[in-house]
């Protein structure tokens, strides 16, 4: 279940917040966009869709298997893209960071790292997690290297694990930071945030 600390994560190029209903209408609009969907195993192609995404989000909140977030940017207000923690387990304290979407107008900028900066610090230091794991499509391999960057294990593939709505089927790779991986990541999650950021 969903720590009772979920709350605001606050970073200086943005903010997390817990995701809710008053955030659909940006969202929705915001990853309307086939930019973001191309390298994964999602085909969305219409806001009944994204809204179906949001909905989603907000059930495994309300559940308490999630904690979504909305990415803030600090210095105008916007929403520019979506995180969350996801298959929460606290008895193994285990977590995965996913459903990661942000507007293109923000890639390659201090937002995607900062929000792993966030989480991974919140997950580590707040909920005591010993592992955090990615899934990434086989065929991303721009997102692969992001997640090796900032210092990431890769432990393996999953065959055949994704099937997209054209039925197309995907292998995920998985990585993994582990609780003694933590400080030597943050540390570095924390230069490459300085380092886009100023």
């Amino acid at each position: 279940m969903i720590s009772t600390d979920y709350k605001q994560l606050e970073g200086k190029a943005i903010r997390l917040v817990p995701m809710m209903e008053e955030h659909r209408q940006e969202l929705v609009k915001l990853l309307h966009n086939p930019l973001i969907w191309e390298y994964t195993w999602r085909r969305i192609s219409s806001e009944e869709e994204t809204g179906q995404l949001v909905d989603a989000a907000l059930a495994n909140q309300a559940a308490g298997k999630d904690m979504p977030y909305v990415m803030v940017e600090q210095a105008s207000g916007r929403i520019v893209g979506t995180t969350r923690l996801m298959h929460l387990d606290l008895t193994h304290r285990n977590a995965e960071i996913g459903c990661t979407w942000i507007s293109p107008e923000y890639w390659r900028t201090a937002v995607n790292t900062e929000s792993k900066l966030l989480l991974l610090q919140y997950g580590f230091e707040v909920l005591n997690l010993i592992r955090v794991e990615f899934t990434i499509v086989s065929g991303n391999l721009r997102s692969q290297q992001a997640i090796e960057r900032i210092g990431a294990v890769r432990e393996g593939v999953l065959r055949k694990h994704r099937i997209t709505a054209h039925g197309e089927v995907l292998d995920n790779v998985v990585y993994s930071i582990l609780d003694q991986e933590w400080p030597a990541v943050k540390g570095n999650l924390q230069y490459l945030v300085n380092e886009k950021y100023n």
